[in-house]
């Protein structure tokens, strides 16, 4: 638990310190004059770090070196823009110093989720690809053709890199792997704004996200010591969405009549870079980029060329050395989608082997387990599916069905009656559409817990806003939404209460608890160059390194491993494949 604290301490620093050279660049560009809270700085700074964690990883392992390199950008950026982060860190101190409530709840956020972040259940796909994905990163940085050794290793999360530069593998005698715990943590600081509800007696739209926020922080904190990269991708989700409407609000309250102005643009813009990070992240949300159409007609309509160019250069930033690694590592550019066919390598997955991969986590996300039932009508999967679920699970997955029809009967009411607010509106158009690519795509709820919670709220929350704006009973809202948010919260405080309780024992008030080790043999691939084959369950962990899930079908393309991989025989990989489904 100290260690995830020390470490968080250095994931804080060295963000905030490549954060405000980012945020300031893009005030510069942007015009904008407003000082940025440490929040959003050290957000932005997650971002550049994870880019720059990528972008080091196409010439070598990232370890010391880079982590080095790293600090000197951080210090040299906060001595050159020393005023800009003492205004930031003032204005955060005068914020606490303000709201009294702060400066205890903070403090419990961070021993809490540092607890949570130091124990508890390693993911079943961290011991199957995450662990060894992010030793890869570490060690050889990235590899051509390493998907062959492993297929999922093709399925390439930027927050596998970002972990990988934090880990400390080469320092200490463990990888440590607490940044999912860290999202996890600025996750929960977006929840303690709803501290506002509280203080003003108002209740916005944003905070009705809050509500889903803290119940997904409460569900995955048991497991958040694990670096799947689904907490990362569903916890962007939220504080992209709850950040977005939260700026409307602001909006708002400025004259309709008066132009956008560059200061009105720049949080939208942000956000959408943000956006597109996290398909870096999880490229199954990148639908949600589409939020993005707000500050593109802004920036086009008002001709600010200079903004727009900036805004896309750093969406392309983002974005290049996460392809380039899907490239070097599988052949393909989104890997294991084959739409996109460029590339003619010897180290590619032939295109049916990716294509089988991909009805696999379609069919899997279904509940089914035979891939050539992949067509099967929506209403013979669809009840069996269902009742696989559990209770809350069910709960949600209802709510958002019942939801989504409501809220397409009051927008287009909206519509009709011409009143509809075209912002909020963008917001469920997008979340609808985000939400039915999951669900037609690959149903798994963990996939999509950022859909299933924030919709039915979002809608819940549009329509409070208009009772209240036609019957003017501010106070009955207010009332409604503590209710709601109080028995979440109880619900919540419940089980994360029981999953303390439960982990007291575990000796990791000094350390952090290591990843899984799993029982494998080992396969000589070429002389002298040893592989792990799992023997139970295709798990594997991170010592046993590195481990393939099969040997008839990879070719070492040199002597070394950091040569790669390629496949030698994909019908071999077929007739097994089939074999073992059977």
């Amino acid at each position: 638990m100290i260690m995830v604290l020390l470490n968080w301490l250095y994931i804080a620093m060295t963000s905030f310190g490549t954060g405000i050279a980012v945020l300031s660049f893009f005030s510069w560009i942007f015009e904008r004059k407003t000082e940025e809270k440490p929040f959003f700085i050290i957000l932005a700074g997650l971002i550049f770090n994870t880019v720059y964690a990528q972008t080091w990883s196409l010439f070598g392992g990232v370890g010391v070196a880079a982590n080095i390199v790293l600090m000197l950008i951080s210090i040299i950026s906060v001595l050159a823009l020393r005023d800009r982060a003492k205004a930031s860190i003032k204005g955060l101190s005068e914020r606490i110093k303000n709201t009294h409530i702060l400066a205890y709840i903070y403090p419990v956020l961070i021993i809490l989720f540092a607890y949570g972040s130091s124990r508890g259940y390693i993911h079943y796909d961290t011991s199957l690809y995450h662990a060894q994905s992010i030793r890869w990163i570490e060690e050889y940085g990235v590899v051509k053709g390493l998907a062959c050794l492993q297929l999922r290793f093709g399925y390439n999360s930027s927050a596998f890199a970002l972990t990988a530069l934090y880990s400390f593998a080469d320092i200490f005698v463990q990888s440590l792997h607490t940044t999912a715990g860290f999202f996890c943590l600025l996750g929960a600081f977006q929840v303690s704004d709803v501290y506002v509800v509280f203080k003003e007696k108002r209740v916005r739209h944003s905070d009705f996200i809050r509500i889903g926020l803290m119940f997904y922080l409460g569900l995955i904190f048991k497991e958040m010591v694990s670096p799947a990269s689904d907490y990362y991708a569903q916890i962007l989700i939220f504080c992209a969405v709850i950040t977005w409407l939260d700026n409307l609000e602001g909006d708002r309250k400025r004259s309709k009549e008066a132009p956008a102005d560059l200061q009105d643009i720049y949080p939208y813009a942000m956000i959408s870079i943000l956006l597109v990070f996290a398909a870096t992240v999880k490229f199954s949300i990148a639908l949600l980029v589409l939020l993005a159409i707000k500050p593109a007609v802004m920036l086009i309509k008002n001709r600010y060329i200079k903004q727009m160019i900036a805004s896309l250069l750093a969406g392309v930033a983002t974005l290049l050395p996460f392809f380039i690694r899907n490239v070097l590592i599988s052949g393909w550019l989104i890997y294991p989608s084959t739409f996109i066919d460029l590339f003619d390598v010897d180290w590619k997955i032939p295109k049916g082997v990716a294509q089988y991969d991909a009805m696999e986590i379609g069919v899997y996300g279904k509940g089914i387990n035979d891939v050539t039932k992949l067509d099967m009508p929506i209403t013979e999967w669809l009840p069996e599916w269902f009742r696989h679920l559990s209770l809350v699970e069910k709960g949600w997955v209802g709510l958002t069905a019942i939801c989504l029809v409501a809220g397409v009967i009051y927008f287009i009411y909206k519509l009709i009656k011409k009143k509809v607010d075209a912002d909020i509106l963008l917001v469920f158009i997008v979340l609808f559409i985000s939400c039915m690519f999951w669900f037609f795509s690959a149903p798994l709820v963990r996939y999509g817990y950022g859909y299933l919670t924030s919709i039915p709220l979002f809608v819940d929350g549009c329509l409070c806003m208009e009772l209240v704006e036609r019957s003017n009973d501010k106070r009955s809202l207010y009332i409604a939404f503590l209710i709601v948010f109080g028995i979440m919260g109880l619900y919540r405080l419940k089980t994360v209460g029981y999953d303390i309780i439960s982990t007291l024992k575990q000796p990791y008030y000094l350390t952090q608890a290591d990843y899984e080790d799993w029982p494998a043999k080992e396969y000589e691939l070429k002389p002298g160059r040893i592989i792990y084959v799992p023997e139970q369950d295709a798990l594997i962990g991170y010592d046993k390194f590195p481990a393939s899930l099969m040997t008839i079908d990879i070719q070492m393309r040199g002597d070394d491993f950091k040569d790669g991989f390629r496949y030698k025989d994909y019908d071999a990989w077929l007739e097994n494949s089939r074999s073992n489904n059977e």
